[in-house]
């Protein structure tokens, strides 16, 4: 059987991470699975539709995004490849897509049979703990964006954003999201976080330049949280 060249490429994704080659193309003679490209802007999945097939991105960046029901489209998260796409809900009881996959640049998505998976999963100890890791990550994802929204102001979740990208950035960084995603990951309005920019930017907590952003006042960030400040 001839494998699609992507496959030997699988070892980036954390899913495939410690499986040689020669197990990669073992797994993917006797998987079901199919590989599909999607043009920018192209629904690739869509929201209550049924989970039958695990998706792995393997080019490109897509969109996770649902519909409120005032009939906004709020966007939940951006993925980059390499990457699993919606991992824990090919094993769900109620296995539905709770959100729209929408292509943002030139994507490429290997499909993968769940019944090939779970076959997987009982041969290929590596394969598993994968996959569970994974999952265990998207929980942890998830809970934080839980968080993130109990906050009660536009300026706790902006400081909190910020003092996130900084202990994994250091002080300066740029930020790889537009305003509107990001007012839309906040779920509020796009003028009033420009506000809360701009109220920062003026109180000198902290600079931009485009999209770079530097922390010029941690401890500030760290008050309006509710956190201690450092000495």
């Amino acid at each position: 059987m001839q494998l699609n060249p992507l496959i030997y490429n699988l070892g980036r994704c954390n899913l495939f991470a410690g499986i040689p080659v020669g197990q990669l193309e073992e797994i993917f003679s006797k998987v079901k699975h199919r590989i599909c490209k999607f043009l920018p802007g192209e629904l690739i999945q869509e929201q209550g539709s049924s989970c039958e097939e695990m998706l792995v991105l393997l080019l490109g960046e897509v969109k996770a995004q649902m519909q409120d029901f005032s009939g906004k489209i709020v966007q939940i998260e951006r993925i980059k490849a390499p990457s699993i796409l919606a991992s824990g809900f090919i094993f769900a009881s109620y296995s539905r897509l709770p959100v729209d996959i929408v292509a943002i640049d030139h994507v490429t998505i290997l499909y993968m049979d769940r019944t090939g998976i779970i076959s997987i999963c009982g041969n290929n100890e590596r394969f598993l703990v994968n996959l569970l890791g994974d999952m265990g990550d998207r929980l942890t994802t998830l809970a934080e964006k839980v968080w993130l929204l109990s906050l009660n102001t536009i300026s706790q979740k902006l400081a909190h954003f910020l003092l996130k990208k900084a202990s994994e950035n250091g002080p300066e960084f740029e930020l790889k999201i537009t305003r509107e995603e990001l007012a839309d990951a906040f779920s509020v309005a796009r003028p009033s976080l420009s506000r809360v920019f701009g109220e920062f930017t003026s109180g000198g907590i902290i600079s931009q330049d485009g999209k770079k952003i530097k922390i010029l006042d941690e401890n500030t960030l760290k008050r309006i949280m509710g956190e201690p400040a450092d000495l």
